[in-house]
């Protein structure tokens, strides 16, 4: 099975993104990431909270920031297929800079522009 790339999306590009893959950074806000949960709440990096819905209940808690791949429901939501923990020193601002550029400037960043030089 081939692996495709997902865009790296905050808050607000989630509607842009509806139904596709995707690959959201997010901040947990305290204990809202706890073993047992099948939900949560994170805040992207655009300060907006993203609901994360689980396809089984985490056997672990997760450290402060975390990486979600999953697909973009209607209601913006996200239903996660993995979630990876990022760590506790991450930084969400200079983060965010670079998804706006990879938005702004797809034809540099975006993976199907990278086939035209293989």
């Amino acid at each position: 099975m081939a692996m495709s790339a997902k865009p790296r999306v905050n808050g607000s590009m989630l509607p842009k993104h509806m139904d596709r893959c995707v690959c959201f950074v997010g901040r947990n806000p305290g204990a809202s990431f706890r073993a047992g949960a099948m939900s949560t709440s994170l805040e992207a990096s655009d300060k907006q909270l993203v609901n994360i819905h689980l396809q089984q209940p985490l056997s672990e808690p997760f450290s402060q920031y975390v990486e979600v791949v999953g697909r973009v429901q209607r209601d913006c939501s996200i239903a996660a297929h993995k979630i990876v923990s990022v760590g506790a020193d991450f930084d969400f601002e200079r983060y965010n800079k670079v998804i706006q550029l990879c938005s702004r400037y797809p034809e540099l960043f975006c993976p199907q522009s990278l086939e035209t030089f293989t």
